[in-house]
């Protein structure tokens, strides 16, 4: 009878970041074994990274090592790992004081973000214009998934000046230009937000589904959404919809003011004037031919 082959026995070549031994076989088979283990493991780096930056926030930006990892839910030795290497390539930044806050070049390559990037170029001469004529704030976003994202924002002398942050998200059904948008969202979508819970700011925020509904379709009415006082007591905001070159719904902007100072009709009219000149700086075949103003050209 002839001897049984011999099986090749795998040899330890080295660990992941996770200290899970990546064994090297050295049949084929073995091989594509420890392709898939390295593939897992670069996986499992690379998701722990992103919920490294992901702990910071408004009220989180500064952490030091002990709360990332355990606001990562990522180990601590892993953690320091991690965080060595974004800090070389400049994601992260130490302080003084030995915490770690966001780096430039995150900031830098978020400016390359062609959706708010393109959007916001067109549209910050025109804001420009409308914060000098009213001498509030300013905000310009975009929708991501079920939330609204600032990406510009021009402060009013009397705005809060940490909120919202550029970069930051609310609940779109609590704001004007997340009304909006929302109002211009797949069906689908508008029709989970509608199914609740709707989160509460303030006594004035939409929780009934059937009053929010009806906003929205207001919204697509009268083609601007007000949000009074959902999120501040003391702020009323108008937003109309920024169309795109596909005449898709592709931004929105809103002029926010202080509840008593509020007048509908001619807020409503500088936001709306405003949004259709972004329009057809964008190219949106329906804001072609309108006669709007141009922005004023402002030198440096």
């Amino acid at each position: 009878m002839a001897p049984a082959p011999v099986r090749p026995f795998p040899r330890l070549v080295g660990q992941g970041h996770d200290g899970a031994a990546v064994l090297l076989a050295i049949s084929s088979t073995g091989e594509r074994q420890v392709k898939a283990v390295v593939s897992t493991v670069r996986r499992s780096v690379l998701e722990r990274a992103l919920r490294i930056l992901d702990t910071f926030g408004a009220e989180a930006e500064s952490l030091n090592l002990s709360e990332l990892s355990r606001r990562a839910d990522v180990p601590l030795s892993t953690t320091f790992r991690i965080v060595s290497e974004l800090t070389r390539w400049g994601a992260l930044e130490r302080t003084e004081d030995g915490s770690y806050r966001i780096g430039l070049k995150l900031w830098e390559v978020a400016c390359l973000a062609p959706r708010a990037a393109g959007v916001r170029r067109v549209a910050l001469p025109f804001m420009q214009d409308l914060y000098e004529t009213t001498h509030q704030s300013v905000h310009l976003a975009v929708r991501e998934g079920d939330q609204v994202v600032f990406v510009e924002r021009l402060i009013g002398h009397d705005a809060v000046p940490s909120r919202p942050r550029v970069g930051g998200r609310y609940a779109l059904h609590a704001t004007a230009v997340g009304l909006v948008l929302l109002a211009h969202a797949p069906v689908e979508l508008q029709e989970n937000i509608l199914a609740g819970p709707l989160r509460s700011f303030t006594p004035y925020t939409y929780r009934e589904p059937a009053r929010l509904r009806q906003a929205l379709a207001d919204v697509r009415r009268t083609g601007f959404a007000v949000s009074d006082r959902q999120i501040n007591t003391d702020l009323l905001s108008v937003a109309a919809a920024i169309h795109g070159p596909d005449d898709q719904v592709a931004a929105a902007l809103s002029l926010v003011v202080p509840y008593r100072e509020a007048h509908f009709p001619l807020l409503s009219q500088l936001v709306r004037t405003t949004t259709r000149g972004i329009a057809r700086a964008l190219g949106a075949p329906s804001a072609r031919g309108s006669s709007l103003p141009q922005p004023v050209s402002r030198a440096g």
